[in-house]
């Protein structure tokens, strides 16, 4: 019997897309959740069971499950606060069903909630030794004054999305340019800005790293200029693996996305890391085999 991979994820999920197209020898079972009413679920003291026309899956035929990028279904036939509660609802029980899952995960969303916390990663970051640029969380503003200069950056702590009127504003990491507003109530994130020799992305997958230079054409986020920066594959130092696959192990993942500054003295600043970052624009560019990884793993291959 064929190893089922079930995926967890959206129906807008390229990089799904790409997995399912390249890797036809594996047997994929999509669950979008935005489009969850095309599904049937059953779980009772038996296990559980999931149905999508006339194709069935159990507990027991799933090998392993891919938590990607779920995205919740528009409920607009309900009352908003209804709206809430069943989006919550089914948050519930997709989570219910990777975290409880005895088989392989890549990742637990219990795991990928605590490690993407920006406040856990600094602080796990100086348990670690990673250098770190200048940093400070704080919701004094007297605080704030004493460490700003005019090469400070501003980041978010959490999503950095808002969305109000139907429309969504993303708020990525800036020069903070001025901080006379109050914020006793919100937190700030703020860093020192590190002049550039090139920022490097590390993708780890169990034992392989795949290390990336990025030289961008934005400099203060190279995420806003994705298709425009430079690329090129570089040799990761043996010290900044080893860290990075032990903050994996403090966190019980196997699969990373760390990002790191490189200084024109070739000092590595950690910047942050993404335990479900994305990855397929490097492969689609690079080549490099991170696809070809993460398959095996889910599949049982390695």
């Amino acid at each position: 019997m064929n190893k089922v991979v079930l995926i967890i994820t959206s129906s807008i999920d390229e990089t799904v897309d790409y997995i399912i197209e390249k890797y036809k020898n594996v047997s994929f079972f999509r669950l979008n959740v935005d489009f969850i009413g095309k599904y049937r679920f059953k779980i009772n003291e038996y296990g559980w069971q999931i149905t999508e026309d006339n194709r069935t899956i159990t507990n027991k035929s799933v090998y392993s499950i891919y938590y990607r990028k779920p995205l919740l279904p528009k409920i607009n036939e309900y009352n908003q606060e209804y709206a809430f509660v069943a989006q919550k609802d089914i948050v519930a029980f997709i989570n219910g069903l990777a975290d409880s899952f005895g088989g392989r995960v890549l990742s637990r969303p219990y795991l990928l909630r605590k490690a993407e916390n920006k406040v856990f990663q600094l602080i796990v970051a100086q348990e670690f030794n990673f250098k770190l640029p200048g940093s400070i969380i704080t919701n004094n503003i007297s605080d704030l004054e004493n460490f700003f200069n005019a090469k400070s950056i501003i980041k978010p702590i959490s999503i950095g999305k808002v969305t109000f009127a139907n429309k969504c504003n993303l708020h990525t990491t800036a020069i903070l340019k001025k901080y006379d507003c109050d914020i006793c109530v919100t937190p700030v994130y703020v860093q020192k800005y590190i002049n550039k020799k090139y920022e490097v992305r590390i993708t780890i997958i169990d034992n392989s790293c795949f290390a990336v230079a990025i030289k961008s054409v934005n400099k203060v986020d190279w995420r806003i200029s994705v298709l425009e920066n430079e690329y090129w594959q570089i040799e990761c130092p043996e010290s900044i693996e080893l860290q990075c696959h032990n903050i994996l192990k403090k966190n019980n993942l196997i699969f990373g996305a760390f990002d790191f500054i490189v200084d024109p003295d070739d000092n590595w600043f950690f910047l942050e890391f993404n335990p479900n970052g994305q990855w397929l624009w490097l492969e689609k560019i690079l080549g490099v085999n991170i696809s070809g990884n993460i398959v095996k793993y889910l599949s049982g291959t390695r």
